[in-house]
């Protein structure tokens, strides 16, 4: 289902997100791995407003081997960022005996699994490879697809990508295979297709234009905890989108986006949110915007105050 769900997207996105030509086939021959040296252009991509060249969406189907294998799998990654958003976190991928992907750096992911959700398979990925807690908070509006033809089988990957958060801070020394790369240092073609793309997108989100409300209850006779997150975010269809994620500490939350026509919309949604949260006997943990924060976010922590459920950590 998410891979149709992935598919149709493709209605609503005014660029070209495929790639054409002949599935790439990956060589046998050994595979230098040698820096090689970024062009000026290239290097002032990352934060340039220069559009990235991308082939016709409905290229001619190219003929393909009868004998092998057709497999579709959808993979997500995450675009962990510190420092300001100075720095980002990749990971090597290992694959012995493949030398076009053996050795080449990514953002840290993997494929989604029967019965997840984009979010789901993220944390479960990032916990997995480099022992660290994230917690996703925007969908990148990109998608990136590869064809990859093996020696018995032709791969298309569909590859989505997830700004996300550290939960807590990363560890001093981090898993074999993991660094943090600081973004005017990275080579990109020493990484996998689609990283240049992701990471351009993410170092150019005006974050501070957000808002993110965090609220949190307790139960005193359980030592339960339970949180319930809204944040905004555009989406691929509609420019006023909210996401709300909820669940109990240490369990995987359950996500929900939504999205309104207008702003006004926007803004109600959230606001009823919030008197619904504080129903239920939650009180404000953080609340996050602009510098100049919108009429909802001071009729809200004004309610919060008056029902004396604001408590920023």
């Amino acid at each position: 289902m998410i891979n149709s769900f992935f598919r149709n997207w493709r209605i609503f996105w005014t660029k070209a997100l495929t790639s054409s030509g002949r599935p790439k086939t990956i060589p046998v021959s050994p595979h230098s791995m040698t820096k090689r040296k970024t062009s000026e252009v290239e290097r002032s991509l990352l934060f340039s407003d220069l559009p990235v060249a991308e082939p016709a969406l409905n290229a001619t189907p190219q003929p393909e081997s009868p004998d092998k294998l057709h497999k579709s799998i959808t993979v997500v990654c995450a675009c962990i960022m510190r420092e300001g958003g100075q720095q980002v976190l990749l990971s090597m991928r290992k694959a012995p005996g493949v030398p076009g992907l053996d050795g080449k750096w990514e953002l840290p992911g993997g494929k989604i699994e029967f019965g997840e959700t984009p979010e789901q398979t993220i944390v479960r990925e990032i916990q997995e490879e480099l022992g660290i807690t994230v917690r996703p908070t925007q969908l990148l509006p990109y998608l990136h697809t590869n064809v990859w033809e093996y020696q018995h089988a032709i791969q298309h990957v569909v590859l989505a990508c997830y700004e996300c958060q550290l939960e807590n801070e990363a560890p001093n020394r981090l898993a074999e295979g993991a660094a943090w790369f600081h973004l005017n240092r990275i080579d990109f073609g020493s990484t996998l297709p689609g990283t240049r793309e992701f990471v351009s997108l993410a170092a150019n989100n005006k974050w501070f234009d957000r808002v993110y409300i965090e609220f949190e209850s307790s139960d005193p006779s359980t030592n339960v905890f339970k949180r319930f997150t809204v944040a905004t975010q555009p989406t691929l269809y509609s420019r006023y989108g909210l996401v709300k994620y909820w669940g109990r500490l240490g369990v995987s939350p359950r996500t929900k986006i939504e999205e309104f026509g207008s702003p006004s919309e926007l803004d109600q949604q959230i606001f009823e949110t919030a008197k619904r949260r504080f129903a239920d006997g939650y009180h404000i943990r953080v609340l996050k915007g602009p510098e100049h924060p919108p009429e909802v976010l001071i009729r809200i922590r004004e309610l919060a105050r008056q029902r004396n459920e604001y408590f920023p950590a």
